[in-house]
């Protein structure tokens, strides 16, 4: 029985696991062509073929000017982000208390999780008024400030297939439930630079938050404030967004962003 067949035994999605396979084989002997990847793994030649076809395809797979294939640039670019969220909470908590003690107000770090965001990361003030939230927690695309920080900087394409996943739930007055007016919204967002969830989400609660990018200028994360609508006045808005940026620009030189 060949590595493959004993690695599809213990998989539920085996041609996930071949193309895996391929990839691992790929790492440690580049270069090697296509009856080359088909013998090592003992693979059937239609289905070899598929399956390196669909990897050149997302860019996790490339074939040289010999014929050979070598690993794509989209595995440096997931290894890159990979690398960026591990060490992100190590990196990041120091400068979110800081903001927290700053501000006074709850804040959080968050990432993008399949037609969601969820936080990561939550640092508290000192203050005896707090908001109800928690590592972990799940965020609305339509609702949330964090959500708005993460998507305004996607090109349409990808920003209208993670919208094509939005429930758009009246969950307040103000809530945004038009996916036209929506993206709209979400190029003021961008020009601006940071994103506001005004009772959006939940009647009384404001919100403000600001990208974190990576080297290649990715939103990877997001940094926010939150309280109550006492706490974050019309007035108080644009110091208040400024705090947070700055620190989102610190996490993100951190991160070893550098804007041109």
């Amino acid at each position: 029985m060949t590595k493959v067949q004993t690695l599809e035994q213990k998989s539920v999605a085996p041609a996930l696991t071949r193309g895996f396979v391929i990839l691992d084989l790929i790492s440690r002997e580049p270069g090697l062509g296509f009856t080359e990847i088909r013998d090592h793994l003992g693979l059937p030649n239609s289905s070899c073929h598929h399956l390196v076809t669909t990897l050149c395809q997302l860019g996790v797979l490339q074939q040289s000017p010999d014929r050979g294939y070598v690993l794509g640039l989209r595995l440096f670019e997931l290894g890159a982000n990979a690398a960026n969220q591990r060490h992100l909470h190590s990196l990041a908590l120091p400068m979110l208390n800081e903001l927290a003690q700053e501000v006074q107000l709850t804040c959080h770090l968050g990432v993008m999780e399949g037609a969601e965001a969820v936080y990561l990361l939550k640092a508290e003030s000192r203050s005896d008024i707090r908001v109800n939230t928690w590592v972990g927690k799940r965020l609305s695309l339509h609702t949330s400030s964090l959500c708005k920080a993460l998507l305004a900087g996607l090109p349409e394409v990808a920003l209208n297939d993670v919208l094509a996943n939005a429930t758009w739930e009246q969950k307040t007055s103000k809530t945004i439930t038009d996916p036209e007016i929506f993206k709209k919204h979400l190029l003021e967002v961008h020009e601006r630079g940071w994103a506001f969830d005004d009772e959006e989400d939940a009647v009384n609660i404001r919100c403000v938050a600001a990208p974190i990018f990576d080297v290649q200028g990715h939103a990877i994360a997001a940094v926010s404030a939150v309280g109550t609508i006492l706490d974050i006045t019309q007035e108080r808005l644009p110091s208040l967004a400024e705090q947070v940026c700055a620190t989102a620009r610190k996490i993100s030189q951190q991160v070893g962003y550098a804007p041109t």
